[in-house]
């Protein structure tokens, strides 16, 4: 099984994050990305501001640049990741959300459809290393890193959740990361709350990835 690139664009702006929690219990409204990829995410939040996204590229640039992560260099030399969202609610850097789509040759939406779990899982064992080297360089650390689960309840999809916990400089915060095969990519759904927060936050989040739609070619 083919070894994947995981978003990490979001972890450059939610290091210096204001961790005040958005309610969950916001209305969801429905997201439209490019090639009519849709999901919810709460009707309050809103995409960052262009002086910030350039600020994240230039960083994850010098990231990119200097990792000596294999996972990640390996990945790099198919393309880099396109964020296709980053949304976050007003005025704070966590609670959020990012998608992006990773070339990765040779993916077929249903790879990992007739994998067992604990294949899933050890194809994914890597990524907490990767992350761990990343937050690094960011200065920050991966304080635990769970092994990636399986979660099929989604119609008609399979996604891989991997959960962390990461440092930062207002405290802890969880970051789940849910990744969709799809034709010749890796789609991932990166979503970010205080680890405090951490139990308000689970549910609505796991409704959040279980409505992403990813079109068939």
């Amino acid at each position: 099984m083919r070894s994947v690139y995981v978003s990490i664009a979001i972890l450059a702006t939610s290091l210096d994050a204001r961790l005040n929690a958005q309610s969950p219990n916001d209305s969801l409204t429905l997201r439209r990305l490019a090639g009519n990829i849709t999901f919810l995410l709460p009707a309050s939040w809103a995409p960052l501001s262009d002086t910030t996204r350039v600020r994240i590229s230039s960083a994850m640039d010098t990231v990119f640049e200097h990792s000596r992560d294999t996972l990640v260099q390996a990945s790099l030399r198919n393309g880099k990741p396109v964020v296709l969202l980053h949304e976050t609610a007003p005025g704070q850097s966590d609670p959020s959300a990012s998608f992006n789509a990773a070339p990765s040759p040779g993916t077929t939406r249903s790879a990992w459809d007739a994998a067992t779990a604990e294949q899933i899982t050890a194809a994914l064992a890597s990524l907490c290393g990767s992350m761990a080297d990343v937050l690094g360089q960011l200065r920050a650390r991966v304080i635990t890193c769970d092994p990636a689960r399986v979660d099929r309840k989604a119609a008609g999809r399979t996604i891989a959740i991997t959960r962390l916990v990461r440092s930062g400089p207002k405290g802890f915060v969880t970051v789940w990361l849910a990744q969709f095969p799809g034709s010749n990519v890796i789609y991932t759904l990166t979503l970010s709350a205080p680890q405090a927060e951490e139990e308000r936050y689970a549910q609505l989040f796991q409704t959040i990835w279980r409505s992403v739609s990813i079109p068939t070619p």
